[in-house]
């Protein structure tokens, strides 16, 4: 048997072993050598991976401190992000999303709405249903989210969540009008419409779980893709979607729903 101890940066992390040499009796000094290096090799991959999960978990920090600046702008939707992520990611799950995509949907789900940081305030904090000339700027805020995101390369990959969350599939959304939609896409439009009719404003009350749940079966495969809609039911059955609301609740127009 032959041990060589893994160091970074001259603090010991591990030790790694061989054993048993095949073919020949005993280790020699030189397969220690060798040994030696391997482990040299080893720490550096280790300390290489450390460092990009530091830098991974800070990007991410990141995102989500610049998500809830953006929230504070509006008080009557604190928690809005880490809601539609909570929710995004339940419905990944229940899709079976590769590690890859499910990643790019999480960043994704904290930026969506990154472009309502060049909405006006009074419009963003309104605590009165929105005008036709307010809905429609309040609209450009998935286009300012592209613009603000555009400059960011290593953030490429969600600006498709950013674009196209608004869109429906019957292609009456916005800001294109497009069937074509993502599937990070459609995933994020079902969270964040979920959160948005069950969220209490001055002007309504929030639906119930149950109503809710209703208002998104009865809009599937015209507002909201099929699938991801039939995904977040089972997810929900399974107890990882939860809301508590009021019995006061009432119910939201078609209009509502859609320029949530």
């Amino acid at each position: 048997m032959i041990c060589a101890p893994v160091k970074i940066h001259g603090k010991v992390i591990g030790v790694i072993q061989a054993i048993n040499r095949i073919g020949v009796t005993g280790f020699t000094s030189d397969d220690l050598k060798l040994f030696q290096l391997f482990a040299n090799q080893v720490a550096i991959a280790l300390d290489n991976a450390r460092l990009y999960e530091e830098v991974q978990e800070t990007f991410y920090a990141t995102s989500e401190a610049l998500a809830e600046a953006i929230e504070k702008r509006d008080p009557y939707t604190g928690g809005h992000t880490k809601r539609v992520l909570k929710y995004s990611l339940a419905i990944a799950e229940e899709l079976v999303l590769d590690i890859e995509t499910t990643e790019t949907l999480k960043l994704s789900a904290v930026l969506h709405d990154i472009g309502k940081i060049g909405i006006t305030d009074n419009i963003l904090g309104k605590d009165a249903p929105l005008t036709d000339t307010e809905v429609s700027e309040m609209n450009n805020h998935t286009k300012l989210g592209v613009e603000i995101i555009k400059h960011v390369p290593q953030l490429k990959k969600v600006i498709p969540g950013i674009r196209y969350h608004h869109e429906r599939v019957d292609g009456f959304g916005y800001p294109e009008g497009t069937k074509k939609i993502p599937l990070i896409a459609r995933i994020i439009s079902v969270a964040d419409t979920f959160d948005a009719i069950t969220t209490t404003r001055p002007y309504r009350k929030g639906l119930p779980i149950d109503l809710a749940l209703k208002e998104l079966k009865t809009n599937s495969g015209k507002q909201f893709d099929r699938p991801v809609v039939n995904a977040f039911v089972r997810a929900q059955k399974k107890g990882k979607i939860t809301r508590n609301r009021s019995k006061n609740s009432i119910k939201l127009t078609k209009t509502e729903i859609i320029s949530h």
